[in-house]
């Protein structure tokens, strides 16, 4: 990697990808072919009209990508869209992040939004932010904090999983809830939850929750506020 040459795009510019040490993009620069760099950093807008590989993936301004991303740290501080899958080791996002199909890495911190047509997976799964995830969102430990808007997801399947509502800098804009279909896990605490189905080994339901049945093997709490419609041991 060290005999390669930098890419700045400080204007407006096409380019050819390639392996480049650096991409550096200050205005509106598009990538015509797929690219490898140790950093892509955009302050303005990037377009890549294929796939791409960085170590460090980082975005200030707006950024998209039609083929598939794969990179080790990821920070998005704008507006990243990966119209294919996403390969995010280590991610971070502050700002919005959409991805057509799957993703999947060791850790994301979820602070803003995140958009995944297909299914989410992950070592550690932590959000403060939103998200609709129209697959299955799997990971070791999930850890959800509801602080505003909705956020939903198809399935939950994990060994910890956590959701609580958290008080919102923004009290106009309501409680956060979360909406899904199964959720399924070792030890499962749950708040300001939907669901159909609970699954889980420990299961507590806390405030604002509904749902319509929960399986479990060892204990049930739910608070007097929350509706369970049904639930069963299993033996």
């Amino acid at each position: 990697m060290g005999d390669r040459h930098n890419l700045t795009i400080n204007g407006s510019g096409s380019y050819g990808g390639g392996g480049y040490e650096k991409i550096n993009i200050r205005g509106e620069g598009t990538i015509t072919s797929d690219f490898d760099c140790s950093i892509f950093k955009t302050f303005g807008s990037s377009t890549a009209l294929k796939s791409g590989k960085a170590d460090k993936f980082i975005i200030f301004g707006e950024s998209d990508i039609h083929g598939n991303l794969e990179c080790t740290e990821m920070k998005i501080l704008g507006t990243s869209n990966i119209r294919g899958s996403a390969n995010i080791q280590n991610a971070r996002i502050f700002g919005t992040l959409s991805v057509g199909e799957n993703i999947h890495g060791e850790e994301i911190i979820l602070k803003g939004s995140l958009s995944v047509k297909k299914d989410a997976e992950f070592e550690k799964f932590c959000s403060t932010g939103a998200f609709n995830i129209n697959g299955l969102l799997n990971a070791d430990i999930v850890d959800i904090s509801l602080r505003y808007d909705i956020s939903k997801t198809d399935e939950i399947g994990g060994n910890k999983i956590t959701v609580k509502k958290k008080s919102s800098i923004f009290p106009f804009r309501g409680d956060g809830k979360l909406e899904t279909r199964v959720i399924e896990g070792d030890e499962i605490f749950l708040e300001n939850t939907m669901a159909e189905i609970v699954r889980g080994k420990s299961v507590h339901i806390g405030t604002g929750c509904v749902i319509k049945l929960v399986e479990y093997e060892s204990d049930l709490l739910v608070d007097s506020t929350s509706k369970v419609l049904e639930y069963r041991k299993s033996k």
